[in-house]
């Protein structure tokens, strides 16, 4: 991201890339497994399903691991999404509350903006997230 983009539009921003208009459940999962380990392998864990001989391996669970707060995202039995957003102190889990899809990706959005106005690297990892690379 630009530096001379203003705080607020780079959220929105973030939030849209996040949530594009996909209506598939399998599809939103996978495009966010994807741009998330390409822009932070570090912090981010994507867990597959699928059996070991398995054509396909879809997006079972996405977690985003940022200081005090991770982000969760799972698809349950039937399909439908839930997320949550997991308060940490010291390590430890203290609170769990889950909230909407809408509402994740804009919170990880905003986690995303805060981490790159910290760091060069991951300053870099959000202009590949947007941008592609």
């Amino acid at each position: 991201m630009t530096d001379d983009l203003d705080p607020a539009l780079q959220v929105d921003v973030l939030a849209a890339a996040l949530r594009l208009d996909h209506q598939d459940t399998n599809d939103l999962l996978e495009f966010l497994a994807q741009k998330l380990e390409q822009s932070l392998p570090q912090a981010t864990t994507v867990t597959r399903g699928g059996g070991l001989f398995a054509k396909t391996r879809p997006v079972k669970e996405i977690l985003v691991r940022f200081d005090d707060y991770h982000y969760q995202i799972t698809r349950e039995k039937h399909g439908a999404l839930t997320a949550k957003v997991l308060k940490l102190v010291r390590g430890v889990v203290l609170k769990t509350t889950q909230v909407s899809v809408d509402q994740w990706t804009e919170d990880v959005a905003q986690q995303l903006v805060q981490a790159s106005q910290q760091s060069a690297q991951t300053r870099e990892a959000l202009h590949k997230f947007v941008l592609g690379g």
